[in-house]
């Protein structure tokens, strides 16, 4: 969980433009809980969102200053799945980038 939150934390504050606001929300339901990191992405297109967990993608390699390789989604992604959780993205017509973390459905005690 760990290295999914520093990354989904991490790209927010690297990518996210200076001076802009970061939110971060925790739902929680009878569905499960669902953390989302949400920040302004500007440049981004929405057919970039799927490739976003895509091994070694990124939109433009000169931004990053060789501090990302395209590979801290991809893990988070798959660690959420390791762990029965799902790791979703999503872009809004304001070019809001949002990343949702969903925990399975709890399980019913009786």
């Amino acid at each position: 969980m760990r290295s999914i939150l520093g990354n989904l934390f991490e790209n927010a504050a690297d990518y996210a433009p200076a001076g802009s606001e970061i939110r971060i929300q925790l739902e929680n339901s009878d569905s499960g809980v669902i953390l989302k990191v949400a920040n302004q992405a500007e440049g981004l297109e929405p057919a970039d969102v799927s490739k976003l967990f895509d091994r070694f993608w990124r939109k433009e390699e000169a931004r990053s200053g060789g501090r990302h390789f395209g590979l801290g989604l991809p893990l988070a992604r798959m660690f959420a799945k390791a762990m029965g959780w799902t790791l979703t993205a999503v872009l809004d017509e304001q070019q809001q980038l949002e990343f949702m973390l969903a925990s399975p459905r709890p399980a019913k005690l009786n």
